[in-house]
């Protein structure tokens, strides 16, 4: 999909892809990938819509496929479904997963222009504009809490209700959000790890930032398991049914 905005004639496109990476990216991390953004937005790299594509599906959906085995743990059941159908699932969860995070960026991104856009085409004037403005980061939100919530449906061996879902997925990522603000506060004024690492301080700080959101993501599977576990109606540890 990154492949994909060097074919975009938008203008300043490096610049607003950096600045809603900043939002939740520690500053090292942001530096760190800007290069490589650059490059792959500045450039129209057709390879990387063929091969790479398919290597980063691959790749993406091993790490659901380690989603699913942690999952599988929180509700205490063992994997009943062959290899080919949890790869298949990750791959679709992978799929899917890109789709909201993309919506959820062009929202961030590109929020401002669309209201405009929506406000002359309505004709509600600036009042829909400031309300759109507002309204885009909720919405925002919203979508990855929904991608959340998918994966907690469709990756661990059970039977899911939404009401169950829905408390981790809103946990996660409000999680997310909180430590992804506090770390990069942490990093920004009381972290060294440039003068202690040098070049190497940026990839630490990327890697960190990514433990932290995938433990906010499998906290919030945990806390799905538990409500579930403790509910009259839920389904008991080891079951992969309510019955």
């Amino acid at each position: 999909m990154t492949a994909l905005l060097g074919f975009l004639p938008i203008p300043n496109l490096m610049e607003r892809l950096l600045a809603g990476l900043a939002i939740v990216l520690p500053g090292e991390a942001v530096t760190l990938l800007q290069d490589n953004i650059r490059q792959l937005v500045t450039e129209q790299k057709g390879g990387l819509l063929s091969f790479g594509i398919l290597a980063a599906l691959w790749s993406s959906s091993s790490a659901v496929v380690a989603i699913t085995a942690a999952l599988n743990q929180a509700y205490d059941v063992e994997e009943g479904r062959p290899w080919w159908k949890v790869r298949g699932i990750a791959l679709l969860l992978t799929m899917g997963l890109s789709l909201f995070l993309l919506l959820a960026m062009v929202l961030l991104i590109f929020g401002p222009q669309l209201g405009r856009g929506l406000a002359s085409l309505v004709g509600l004037g600036s009042v829909f504009e400031i309300l759109w403005n507002i309204l885009r980061w909720p919405v925002s939100a919203g979508l990855l809490m929904v991608a959340l919530a998918l994966v907690y449906s469709f990756a661990p061996d059970v039977e899911q209700q939404w009401k169950w879902i829905t408390p981790g997925a809103v946990c996660a990522v409000l999680a997310t959000l909180l430590v992804s603000l506090a770390f990069s506060l942490y990093v920004s004024h009381f972290g060294s790890y440039n003068k202690t690492y040098g070049s190497l301080g940026a990839v630490i700080v990327f890697l960190t930032w990514l433990y932290l959101t995938g433990l906010c993501l499998l906290v919030g599977g945990e806390i799905n398991a538990e409500i579930e576990h403790a509910a009259p109606e839920g389904k008991a540890p080891g079951h992969k049914t309510g019955a």
